[in-house]
């Protein structure tokens, strides 16, 4: 699996033209996670680097929230727990990008005449979504049955405390001169140790995924 692409906390603020001040408030207040905050050894010295993809979303999440809602009930609907019964609006699912042809055909969902999907589906989806470009239809499946299983109750609370990863795998075997390659899908703690014969194709962080359909309703109440 490639490394996560990094962008120096320089850059994330020339990006943003957020201040340095802002950038640390919005992490004391925990709008951004404290494990993305990265300390890596540079021709100068030790520098703070930061997950390119997901800071520059998250940036942009808190600078559109930030004027009509205060630090504070964006940080309490972050930490807050949404109930595995409540409904994510399919509209704003839309909006958010996470409604893949390919990811909605895998979970097995029709959105004809439908509103709304149960968290545990529209966090799947948002999921797989992730692992569009490096998976086939039938690890897709896979992984979506995986993540159903494992988030069948408690999803949102299970995916915060426990930090959970989706995890898509491969794993080449050879019997009797015949050799084949078998997909595998996990869900376990961030940094999880796989045999070493498996490859980790992906990995898809489910509260990065959680955080931000949670940031979202938050946008679509205002």
């Amino acid at each position: 699996m490639p490394d996560e692409v990094l962008i120096s906390k320089r850059e994330v603020l020339e990006k943003t033209g957020i201040s340095y001040g802002q950038l640390y408030r919005w992490k004391r207040k925990g709008l951004i996670p404290e494990s993305w905050f990265l300390r890596r050894s540079t021709f100068t010295g030790q520098e703070t680097f930061l997950p390119q993809g997901k800071i520059l979303e998250r940036i942009a999440q808190i600078k559109d929230l930030k004027d009509e809602h205060a630090l504070d009930d964006l940080a309490a609907a972050l930490r807050g727990q949404v109930d595995a019964r409540d409904e994510i609006p399919v509209a704003r699912l839309r909006e958010l990008g996470c409604l893949a042809e390919r990811s909605v055909a895998a979970c097995g969902v029709s959105l004809e005449g439908k509103e709304s999907l149960p968290l545990p589906t529209a966090l799947s989806v948002a999921a797989l979504d992730r692992l569009l470009d490096q998976s086939t239809d039938q690890e897709l499946a896979l992984a979506c049955a995986t993540l159903t299983r494992a988030l069948a109750e408690n999803a949102s609370a299970r995916v915060a405390a426990e930090r959970l990863s989706l995890y898509l795998l491969r794993k080449r075997v050879a019997a009797a001169g015949i050799s084949a390659q078998i997909s595998l899908a996990a869900v376990a703690s961030g940094g999880a140790t796989f045999d070493p014969e498996i490859e980790v194709v992906a990995m898809v962080e489910l509260a990065t995924v959680l955080e931000r359909i949670k940031l979202d309703l938050v946008k679509g109440d205002r």
